[in-house]
């Protein structure tokens, strides 16, 4: 959460977030078996302290309904094209309750087969990619999800964007914890966190973003363009994301992917989403599976510190199980002006 002294923050319990979001939404006509999966979606993602994904988005997802951009009474539809393969469409609808839905196809294809892959296509922004995989670790399957995203990853070796900061997320049950999660965007900070900032009036650390001519900056305000994670490294992973997510389902790939911010919210997204869950037990002995991860995060965490320093090592989805049990406990830190915002929704 970014501080900032253009607003107060409000603590908000979990359940009470989740009534306040669910009746902005009905409010403004969304149909209850999509906007409970919207409001929950929001919320969980706020407990893991995944804030540039959570309810403060709402107040946009509701403006696009309005406008037309999504669709708050959706046909969406389900087709199994093989033993483990199905196509799913979406029908402009939010990428939430799209997620949700061929999630639950992909983990019942791999229920018989051992592996469940669904294509997504004409969806929207779908939020943290972790929730609709964690679906999967609650049948002891790993589950694995991916999603397009409007272009502004810089191209190594131009001043443009051409792919999107497309994310990758993989989650795993372990024994005696929450499951393994590794949910990452290529690019060293998301857009919306950017809009975070700049929203707080406070500076981007270096290397994080570029204006519109290539060149680094770290006023939100300048930013054009997101740096990606191993240079040309992250930009092939955005490559390859953009295989799965919108050439499989037919919808616009690259620099052709629409813009969330700045095209009119009449305007679709057709938006591409994968989806994949992997029973374990084809494998090996889950119990062995979730042993084995448990043992290997035990040691990760064990490996020796460096001196004077505060950071130790860590597993992927750690700060997010520490945000979860910190703000269970004593509520959702939500900006006061995006509260309102929901409120008068």
């Amino acid at each position: 959460m970014i501080e900032s002294d253009k607003y107060s923050i409000v603590k908000v319990p979990a359940d009470d977030l989740r009534k306040m979001c669910g009746k902005a939404l009905y409010r403004s006509g969304v149909r209850e078996d999509i906007l409970n999966p919207v409001a929950e979606g929001l919320v969980w993602t706020n407990l893991r302290g995944i804030d540039s994904h959570g309810v403060c988005l709402l107040p946009h997802y509701i403006r696009a309904v309005k406008g037309g951009r999504l669709n708050p009474d959706p046909e969406m539809h389900f087709e199994q094209t093989g033993a483990a393969t199905g196509i799913f469409n979406a029908d402009h609808t939010f990428g939430h309750a799209a997620g949700k839905k061929a999630m639950e196809h992909a983990i019942q294809l791999a229920a018989y087969s051992g592996m469940g892959s669904v294509s997504v296509s004409n969806s929207s922004h779908c939020g943290a990619l972790s929730w609709f995989a964690h679906e999967a670790a609650k049948h002891d399957m790993i589950g694995l999800a991916f999603t397009n995203a409007t272009a502004r990853l810089k191209t190594p070796g131009s001043v443009r964007a051409f792919f999107g900061n497309n994310p990758i997320c993989l989650v795993a049950p372990m024994q005696d914890e929450d499951p393994f999660c590794f949910d990452a965007a290529t690019s060293k900070i998301s857009f919306n966190a950017v809009k975070a900032a700049a929203a707080a009036g406070v500076e981007i650390k270096p290397g994080m973003v570029t204006d519109v001519r290539g060149m680094e900056t770290t006023d939100p305000n300048l930013a054009a363009l997101l740096m990606p994670i191993g240079s040309y490294k992250g930009f092939g992973l955005s490559m390859m994301v953009d295989i799965l997510c919108s050439l499989l389902s037919g919808m616009p790939n690259g620099n052709r992917v629409s813009n969330m911010y700045g095209d009119p919210l009449n305007k679709k997204r057709l938006l591409g989403q994968f989806y994949c869950a992997i029973r374990i037990d084809f494998f090996c002995d889950p119990r062995t599976f979730k042993s084995a991860l448990q043992d290997s995060a035990h040691c990760v965490r064990a490996e020796p510190a460096l001196e004077n320093c505060d950071v130790f090592a860590m597993v992927p989805g750690d700060p997010e199980k520490k945000a979860w049990q910190e703000r269970s406990t004593s509520g959702v830190p939500v900006p006061d002006y995006i509260l309102e915002a929901i409120n008068n929704s």
